[in-house]
């Protein structure tokens, strides 16, 4: 289904996604972001696990990661699907060619039913904390839908890009990648943390969003009156 119609409503502080489907017509989305429907869907839930024999070569790793999908398909030939990501931003939508899209799994939207969509990439192991960042493989040809906190942002790599990992939705395959702990001299007394920063060299598109969930909940947090 590469002919997936796909509009984008903004509104001031979140985007909603308007797709049509025709007769037949898949749309894989992340379960819980449906926020309306109209014609003859019919709707299947199923479960994705990193670890599983059908998404990563080696079994004996243990599953610690995990996905809900809701796939859509259209039985009548006019029907919508209205969808609202958790968080608040933008939403951007990915037109897949040449490349694989690795995706942060908290950035992932909805994408062409046909396509593939697994726990093949290795996780991005974090300097600090044992924390990790798990990313998702896209492949097949179609649209990608991707949510991001605040706005979405792209670059057209071309040579070496850092970027701060907390900013990080996706990337093509067609860029090389590693992880790096940057020290910030000076201001040792207030900021204790170091910055995690990814490099990216090659060429190849690269999508980041201006917020930071961190940073988010925190200011959310401070909001909050205690009961």
């Amino acid at each position: 289904m590469t002919d997936m119609k796909v509009k984008i409503l903004d509104e001031r502080e979140t985007s909603i996604a308007r797709i049509l489907l025709k007769e037949n017509e898949l749309l894989m989305a992340q379960a819980g972001t449906l926020l309306a429907m109209r014609g003859n869907l019919t709707m299947n839930t199923m479960f994705r696990r990193r670890g599983s024999k059908s998404n990563w070569q080696n079994s004996g790793i243990m599953a610690t990661e995990s996905l809900f999908l809701t796939e859509f398909r259209g039985v009548d030939p006019k029907n919508e699907v209205w969808l609202a990501p958790s968080m608040m931003g933008n939403i951007m939508v990915h037109q897949m060619t040449n490349y694989k899209l690795i995706v942060v799994s908290s950035a992932y939207l909805a994408c062409d039913g046909a396509m593939n969509l697994f726990f093949g990439v290795p996780d991005i192991k974090l300097p600090q904390n044992n924390q990790s960042l798990t990313l998702l493989s896209i492949t097949g040809n179609g649209q990608v839908l991707l949510n991001g906190l605040g706005a979405i942002y792209t670059i057209n790599v071309e040579g070496d890009y850092w970027v701060n990992l907390d900013n990080l939705v996706a990337f093509e395959n067609s860029l090389k990648y590693e992880v790096t702990q940057q020290k910030v001299k000076g201001l040792k007394r207030w900021w204790k943390k170091s910055k995690v920063l990814m490099k990216f060299t090659g060429e190849g598109k690269l999508y980041c969003q201006t917020h930071q969930a961190k940073d988010w909940g925190h200011l959310i947090a401070t909001e909050l009156k205690s009961k």
